[in-house]
């Protein structure tokens, strides 16, 4: 199949590390995926002949404001990066961690349990926005797959258009590093989530409004998952789970995990994205330490993406695009 694939490259922008000491230094991981990104605009508009454009989703919350001195810290710093990825005309947006300090104990959590701050954290980020750039925020996601009910509610009071959170098939979690040394409450059950774009309905975000009247107006674009596990058994394996009617078991394909091969990952995100109800693609990354073996497992992949045959098919767009919007339930 040759259809050209919507692709949604979700960057969210945050320090170095989820563990940030109380030091002003630059982002380094920031800086580094931004180089990687215009290596990589340059190569991947040759293969497909359109401009690349990743969605950029920073860090302006309150935790970010404890460890920097200022909740804007990363767009004065790095202003010249800002100033270029508004030129090049990538959409921009806000990703939040309802991160809080225990300075009893010196650690750092997530607030899941106290919805109230996790609503606190969104409404700061979303007015830092609108103060270093001049408009409301219209796209956000949230950081250690963190979703409720009320943060969508909220993000929808506060004129928020889309979110890019969500990661079918994920179980809660109770333990992750991107939670700091503990959270307070799992994550939410991603496992019924559709694998496209969806407007949610207002009784259950995770099901897909079925009219305009029972929706929220908020775009949910999940990252795309696929039965991986499966695919990579062996032939064999596969026929015999076919025949017992084993149900798939779809993941997020997400690059910062190691992957057998980069030709690999990609042959699995083609089959993915050919195989799925909606014919899109939606990934994240995070700006890591350029150091990390996480930010070397993504520039591995991102590195090998030109030489790969889908790269001629990628559409690399805005979340709030017509492309993306076109696939969603109900039409809006």
């Amino acid at each position: 199949m040759n259809k050209p694939i919507p692709t949604i490259w979700r960057i969210d922008v945050e320090p170095d590390l989820f563990h940030t000491p109380r030091l002003r230094q630059p982002w380094h991981g920031f800086v580094a995926v931004s180089q990687l990104v215009d290596r990589l605009r340059v190569s991947l508009a040759n293969r497909s002949g359109y401009t690349v454009h990743p969605t950029w989703f920073l860090r302006l919350d309150p935790h970010i404001e404890y460890c920097f001195g200022e909740v804007d810290f990363v767009v004065k710093r790095h202003s010249d990066i800002f100033d270029w990825l508004i030129a090049q005309n990538d959409p921009l947006g806000i990703h939040v961690h309802p991160y809080r300090w225990d300075s009893e104990r010196g650690i750092l959590f997530s607030e899941h349990a106290d919805i109230g701050w996790a609503r606190h954290c969104l409404n700061v980020a979303a007015e830092s926005f609108r103060h270093c750039f001049g408009t409301p925020v219209r796209r956000a996601c949230n950081g250690g797959y963190f979703l409720n009910e009320t943060l969508v509610d909220a993000a929808v009071a506060l004129g928020i258009e889309t979110d890019v959170t969500s990661e079918p098939g994920l179980a809660p979690k109770e333990n992750d590093p991107s939670f700091g040394s503990y959270a307070t409450a799992p994550t939410p059950d991603f496992r019924t989530f559709p694998r496209l774009p969806f407007y949610p309905s207002r009784d259950q975000m995770g099901i897909p409004a079925l009219s305009r009247a029972a929706s929220r107006p908020i775009l949910f674009v999940p990252l795309t998952a696929y039965d991986y596990e499966f695919a990579l058994k062996p032939w064999l394996s596969r026929i015999t789970a076919h025949l017992m009617r084993r149900p798939r078991q779809h993941l997020p394909l997400n690059p910062w995990k190691v992957w057998p091969s980069p030709k690999m990952y990609w042959d699995l995100v083609m089959r993915a994205v050919d195989e799925q109800p909606a014919c899109y693609f939606a990934f994240a990354i995070r700006t890591d330490d350029p150091h990390s073996e996480s930010y070397r497992n993504v520039r591995e992949l991102l590195d090998f993406l030109p030489n790969h045959p889908i790269a001629t098919r990628l559409r690399f767009v805005d979340p709030l695009g017509p492309e993306i919007r076109a696939l969603a339930i109900p039409g809006m």
